[in-house]
């Protein structure tokens, strides 16, 4: 129970953290991030790249649930996904950031 519990606060941690970018993202540009940043060129490419790299599990998140109200297989896929990605995320910031082992 307590491997579960972990697993759901790390998730938890990567989608946070996602949606404290994006919001942080639309309040310096006035847009939510997206991936159509990294088609653009700017000398700012490296800041954009990071914001919607770290922003991306809600961007797919979000796509995932528009898929699975219109009963496609794809939504499972592109939650599966979005939800692996912030799980991954929250282990690099509860590792690198805060120390937990």
């Amino acid at each position: 129970m307590f491997a579960i519990a972990v697993f759901l606060f790390t998730i938890t941690v990567g989608f946070v953290s996602a949606g404290l970018i994006g919001s942080a993202w639309a309040i310096a540009t006035g847009e939510k991030p997206r991936f159509q940043l990294l088609l653009e060129p700017s000398p700012y490419a490296p800041v954009r790249a990071l914001a919607v790299v770290i922003y991306a599990p809600l961007m797919i998140v979000a796509v995932g649930y528009w898929k699975l109200a219109a009963k496609s297989a794809a939504g499972f896929i592109l939650v599966f996904v979005s939800l692996c990605w912030s799980f991954l995320q929250g282990v690099f910031i509860l590792t690198q950031f805060l120390g937990v082992t």
